[in-house]
């Protein structure tokens, strides 16, 4: 709650594995203690309590983190997502267990929706080109896309050609907060020899999340009708 916002009693007995007695004797127990808050909407027919962690609850986790020497993220506590981004977790979470073989894209985002889904979170500086959801065997990954920019008129020399921009298509991530609601970025360089640089880059520099690379060359090779299971060529690269 304090990295995503409100919660109900359902949806932290799916994520955290216990029936659903269990999170609501612990979410009472920390409502008890004012750990965290609850409310309920007067247009909710089911009269469900939503669950909010509270300042004191806040102060507690960060002083926990503290002392165990793990990261405090940047604004904990003080996310507020929308209500499709609730609305979506659970039919999601759903659909993957119903059909554990299904493989493809649940969920696609081109720029324009991305950058409004980015906006609404406060993670505007990251200005990806694309934000989907991906479902195989069981398991689901929210990713967000970015597109190697091509100098398009600019005059320069080889080399400058294989660094230029680099440094911006990431730089979102090195100014923003590092909590990103995804599993995993995924980057499509214009060639072998910027993807090269692009990992020298994540080498030097790391951050929380997982990156993948590829090239425009590779993803056109593949095949698009390939089913799940079929052995296909490993087309992203990571660091390592």
């Amino acid at each position: 709650m304090a990295l995503h916002g409100s919660a109900i009693t359902r949806d932290i007995a799916v994520v955290a594995g216990v029936p659903r007695l269990t999170a609501h004797r612990d979410l009472t127990w920390l409502h008890a203690a004012g750990l965290v808050g609850r409310e309920r909407s007067a247009e909710d027919r089911a009269h469900a309590w939503w669950y909010r962690i509270t300042g004191e609850g806040t102060d507690l986790l960060n002083r926990d983190l503290v002392s165990s020497g793990r990261p405090v993220p940047l604004r904990l506590g003080h996310r507020y997502w929308g209500a499709a981004h609730y609305l979506l977790f659970l039919p999601l979470l759903e659909a993957s267990r119903q059909d554990p073989g299904r493989c493809g894209l649940f969920q696609w985002m081109a720029t324009l929706d991305t950058s409004v889904w980015l906006r609404e979170r406060g993670l505007a500086p990251l200005r990806a080109d694309g934000y989907g959801v991906w479902l195989e065997d069981g398991r689901c990954v929210r990713f967000l896309v970015h597109v190697d920019p091509d100098p398009v008129g600019e005059v320069m020399t080889e080399r400058e050609r294989s660094t230029f921009g680099l440094d911006r298509v990431l730089a979102g991530y090195r100014r923003t907060d590092p909590i990103v609601p995804v599993g995993a970025v995924l980057v499509i360089a214009r060639d072998a020899v910027r993807e090269a640089n692009l990992l020298a880059d994540l080498v030097s520099w790391p951050f929380q999340l997982p990156v993948a690379v590829t090239t425009v060359d590779l993803l056109r090779r593949q095949w698009p009708t390939s089913r799940c299971g079929e052995l296909r060529p490993r087309v992203w690269r990571v660091i390592g």
